[in-house]
């Protein structure tokens, strides 16, 4: 039975859509029979097996004729009100997208990007300062690396729900809410950060590894744990991802805690009688905050914690808050041993300061090293290749949806009714096999932009690990270089500055529907303040 001849499926279409004629090239659309329920077409066709053909009618007109296929479509509830395609299509995604959240996977995340390579130097910047007023500033920077953090959790989240996507990047949030020009300059130099935090990554835990094996070949003694990791991002769901990073992170915890207890062990009078040396001086204080606001710092990967770590942004905060708060502890942990330890003199090297009070504690130190890098690579890695697809879009400028797409029929109604597009492959191609879909023009150019950058994504991982690999491995120097390089971007401009002008420049659009960071406008002037004033000290 034809459906234009069904009394449902005719009211449905005089009342809701307008399909206009289509005099070039006479056809027939063949189309899978509408499910009905409560006696009323759904306006929503799931149409993966389907076929144009060119078969000429008397009137020239296209008629829609139902295909044994419709079985397949399945059959959804809805309410009068409730009859749009967004409904019917979160729906089919939510087990698989449910399948790749996991709270505690993010925190273990965060945990192990937080605590990295400038953890281990920290005691350096903040001896001039003693333990009291060094510890002071630590707690204050955490709260300003936290703050930020959460404005981009904000973002992220307001961007995903806007843009109806499952991940974003640094770079799409400020080119939503900044421009595409400006976007483009926050791309190069975000990509820049990320690029320069991988190899001071690499270059550690490959210093570690020709420690553990001094016969090893140089460049592969700098490859072997990034291949790991690359094989286990790139070939393994995220499940084998998430649990690698929790034994690396409970690695990290025994270390340090190994390292604190051995440190109140040897030098328990030390350390209380270290908090005597106390100087309140800026220039003082000041040399630790950069440090310090790097090390705790997580923004690389905050919006890809949002992804995994629930449905809203309440969840992502509890995750961000929880996953921050270990870091902190283990960092004021760190800082008063080494200090205490080190009493007046100048720690230029803490680990050997520690190995020289202990030599046993060098198992400690060492495992303390490797795991701290490599959950920070693993989390650098997870995040980065996705900001590098979005940079290369942003800058070449793929927007190839007019070309893909010449002929477009827009099926529209009043209220709740959308459909979508009904898309052709071209006009002179009308007699062959082609593709019909009914969804929202967002979601086609959404997956034309997917297709169109797929060939890329198996080349940008290699690329991605493999280059710090031979940065690291030809030039040694390059692990203290890439963190200060990481330390004035990361502090001065992409995680202090943007945060709040984003913050404040959505909130102005009204594209945010509440604030989880107390404060409003007083709290988002105040975090700008503070990052210019690092950036000018700095």
């Amino acid at each position: 039975m034809l459906l234009s001849h069904h009394p449902s499926f005719i009211s449905s279409l005089k009342s809701r859509l307008s399909l206009p004629y289509l005099y070039t090239q006479p056809h027939r659309l063949s189309i899978p029979y509408t499910p009905v329920f409560k006696n009323k077409p759904l306006p929503f066709f799931a149409i993966t097996q389907h076929f144009f053909s060119t078969l000429p009618s008397k009137n020239h007109q296209p008629l829609l004729k139902s295909t044994p296929q419709s079985s397949a479509l399945p059959v959804f509830p809805l309410d009068d009100e409730e009859h749009n395609v967004e409904t019917v299509n979160n729906q089919l995604p939510e087990r698989s997208q449910q399948e790749d959240k996991s709270f505690w996977g993010a925190v273990s995340l965060i945990i192990g990007t937080a605590v990295g390579p400038g953890m281990l130097g920290l005691p350096a910047a903040t001896i001039k300062s003693g333990p009291l007023p060094s510890t002071i500033a630590i707690i204050l920077s955490w709260v300003y690396v936290i703050s930020s953090i959460i404005l981009v959790a904000e973002l992220s989240f307001a961007v995903m729900e806007e843009e109806g996507v499952a991940e974003v990047s640094f770079t799409g949030l400020a080119t939503k809410a900044l421009g595409s020009h400006f976007g483009a300059f926050v791309a190069v130099i975000y990509a820049s950060l990320s690029f320069s935090l991988l190899v001071a990554c690499v270059s550690g835990i490959g210093s570690i590894v020709c420690q553990w094996f001094p016969w090893m070949n140089l460049l592969l003694a700098h490859a072997l744990f990034p291949l790991a990791a690359g094989t286990v991002i790139m070939f393994f769901p995220f499940k084998v991802i998430d649990v690698s990073n929790r034994l690396l992170c409970f690695l990290m915890l025994f270390s340090i805690t190994a390292l604190v207890a051995i440190g109140l062990s040897v030098a328990r009078a030390n350390v209380l009688s270290s908090f005597a040396h106390a100087s309140w001086s800026l220039s003082s204080i000041l040399p630790a905050i950069p440090v310090t606001v790097l090390t705790l710092g997580f923004h690389v990967i905050t919006p890809f914690i949002c992804k995994i770590a629930g449905n809203s942004v309440s969840e992502a905060r509890n995750a961000i808050l929880i996953g921050g708060a270990v870091p902190l502890v283990m960092v004021v942990s760190w800082n008063l041993i080494v200090l205490g330890l080190a009493g007046n003199t100048s720690p230029k090297d803490p680990i050997s300061l520690l190995l020289s009070v202990n030599p046993s504690a060098l198992s400690a130190v060492q495992g303390f090293a490797f795991s701290a890098l490599a959950t920070s690579l693993i989390g650098y890695a997870v995040s980065f290749p996705k900001q590098v697809l979005d940079t290369l879009e942003l800058i070449l400028g793929k927007t190839n949806l007019q070309k893909q797409i010449p002929y477009q029929s827009q099926l529209v109604s009043n209220g709740s009714g959308k459909v979508g597009f009904v898309i052709y492959s071209s006009q002179h191609e009308c007699g062959k096999f082609g593709k019909v879909s009914f969804r929202s023009a967002s979601e086609d150019e959404q997956l034309l932009r997917t297709t169109d950058l797929k060939s890329l994504e198996i080349f940008v991982m290699p690329l991605v690990l493999s280059a710090p690999v031979l940065i690291a491995s030809f030039f040694r120097s390059t692990f203290s270089k890439a963190l200060d390089f990481a330390g004035v971007y990361a502090n001065c401009f992409l995680f202090g500055i943007l945060p709040p002008a984003m913050a404040y420049i959505q909130q102005s659009r009204k594209k945010l529907r509440f604030s989880i960071l107390p404060g409003g406008d007083v709290a988002l002037a105040l975090l700008f303040g503070v990052a210019v004033v690092l950036g000018i000290w700095h």
